[in-house]
Parts: C-alpha cells; structure tokens; sequence
C-alpha cells in the first residue's frame, strides 16, 4: 500500500465510487466506520494528494474522479483473491498488451491512461484520447490439463464484459458482436484481444487478455476520429452512465476471473447465447483469407462460431483468425 494511504482510505473510496456519482452523506461514513469528522477529513485529503477529484460541503461528499495515484491501491484492496495480481498504473505507454506479455510469468494486471500504440485484433488500431478510456491487459495462466483455446477465454470474457456492465449499470441488453466487441444500442462500446504467449521455462501457456471500454468518450471526441468510427462507437459518458474508470476495472475484472475460472460453460454459453448480436443472420465472414456466407448456429467454447453455410456445410471459425465483415 502506497505509504500514507491507509485501510479507511481505499473503503471510503470504496463507498464513494459504489455511488456511482452521487453524493454520500458524512454523517454515512462516521457511522459505517466508526470514524471523527477529522479522520474522515483527513482520509479525504489522503485521496485527493493522490488524484482524487472530490467535492464536499457541510453534510456530503461526493467523488468526481478517482485519480490514477490510488487504482493500485484500490485494487489489491478489494479485489476477491483470486482476482488478486500485482497492479501497475501508467499515464502513458505503448500498449499494455506488449507490457504485460513482457511479464507472463507472473500474475499481473497493468493500466494506462493513454495507448501511443495500442491495438485491437488482427493488427488493427485502438483509438482512445487520454483519459477517456478504460485500457488494460491482464495474464490468465492456462490449465496444463486442460489447455484452453483462445476462442473459450475470447467468450468468457466477452460474457463477463457484458454481464459486469449490465450489473454495474443497471441497463441491459449489453450484446455480443462476435468475437470481441461488445455493443449497445448497435454502437461499440467495448473491445477484447486475447494473445497466448508461452513465458520461458514455464510448463504451460498463458493468455494475455487486452481490454478497452470507451468510458469518458464524449461526441466532441468523436468529431476528431476517422469518419467510419463515429457513427459505429458509444461510451459509458455518451449513454448517460456517470461512473468511474476504477468502479468499473473493479467489477470486470472480478467478473472476468469468475467466469475463467467457473466449473459450469453450459450455462455461460447461454449467456453469450442471449447476447449474441448475430442471432439468425446471415452473415459474412473472412477466415484466413476466405470469405464464407452463412447463417451464425450456435458456439463452440473451444472451436470458435458455428456456421452454417449457404451451400449447407456446416464450419467452425475460430475467433483468433476470423471476423466479421460489415454488410
């Protein structure tokens, strides 16, 4: 824990962030945790050398932006344990993907405020103005028994991308653009890239997984990207969402590691199942270098989409290789 922050600290910010904008009463904190006015005070002036943005008057307070000085922090504090790995914050790098393949040996989360390089799949570029985004990429060690294939940590994130922000925001339905976006009201509003990497001397592989949710992403923002992107984006700050960066690193993160890490997928491919934004459409798509038409079936946790063709075959497309063309 950074030196002067202490315990009361990360929970207070806890509190403030769970209210999603929305002013606390002091009178809440002094009850909840036992505390003086001048503790209280002083644990606010703690968070706010370390970036926090808070206001308050006489009877509430209220969090505007929790600073980057206090995620790490945060986050070790209150993660469940197995969402626990060693945090890093950055304001600038290249591409957290790159960062954290660097150290795949270890269990690792690591942020940035702003990508000079970032990236989606298939080599394509991750736009996001500094501050705006949520970027981060994080390790999930694959079981030796049982290796699991990019297409199943593709859909178990993607479920739980949809499955956080529905809880955390309360509007639903958050969809699935196979096999890494995820879209509200038909516009983007998040993407997923998972690389595999095998560390040195390690005995098994381990995935890298990228995410980038446009958070604080306004129209003025838009007005400054390639004309194909402004009419296909939305963020958190364009739908009406006033929530913070780190409430929502929080909530995924947790969300990601429950579903890596649940015994049942059946019901997992449900999810992805009424969510999936492809449902009985024919589609167009190019897998390594051809382009198929046919009708989304269903998925294979392992193998990717299932399709059917329009000469009647049924295929497999896996997610590493495969995507979907725009009609």
């Amino acid at each position: 824990m950074t030196a002067d922050l202490k315990p009361i600290d990360l929970d207070i910010l806890g509190t403030l962030l769970n209210s999603n904008g929305q002013p606390v009463q002091l009178d809440f904190f002094l009850q909840e945790f036992r505390a003086t006015q001048k503790s209280v005070d002083h644990s606010l002036e703690r968070l706010i050398r370390h970036g926090c943005v808070i206001e308050r008057d006489m009877h509430t307070i209220r969090l505007i932006q929790a600073g980057l000085g206090v995620w790490k922090d945060y986050l070790q504090h209150t993660l469940p344990k197995q969402s626990r790995r060693s945090v890093e914050v950055y304001q600038t790098t290249a591409s957290t993907q790159d960062r954290v393949k660097a150290q795949a040996n270890q269990s690792v989360v690591i942020f940035a405020d702003e990508q000079t390089a970032g990236r989606g799949r298939l080599g394509r570029q991750w736009l996001a103005p500094k501050g705006v985004g949520l970027l981060f990429s994080m390790t999930h060690k694959l079981p030796r028994d049982r290796p699991d294939s990019i297409d199943r940590v593709s859909f178990l994130t993607a479920v739980a991308l949809a499955q956080a922000i529905e809880r955390i925001t309360g509007h639903g339905p958050v969809q699935i653009r196979w096999p890494n976006d995820i879209y509200v009201n038909q516009r983007k509003l998040a993407g997923i890239l998972v690389e595999t990497v095998q560390p040195r001397g390690a005995a098994n592989a381990t995935a890298v997984i990228g995410i980038g949710i446009n958070v604080g992403l306004t129209r003025d923002h838009l007005a400054e990207m390639p004309a194909e992107l402004r009419s296909r984006v939305t963020s958190f700050a364009m739908l009406g969402w006033p929530i913070d960066r780190l409430h929502i690193a929080e909530k995924v993160i947790a969300q990601i590691d429950r579903n890596l890490h649940s015994p049942d997928v059946s019901s997992l491919v449900d999810e992805w199942r009424s969510r999936n934004l492809h449902r009985e459409q024919t589609l167009k798509l190019k897998s390594n270098g051809q382009t198929i038409s046919g009708t989304v079936i269903d998925l294979d946790p392992d193998h990717g989409l299932i399709v059917r063709r329009d000469t009647g075959e049924i295929v497999h497309l896996p997610a590493a290789t495969t995507s979907v063309l725009d009609s």
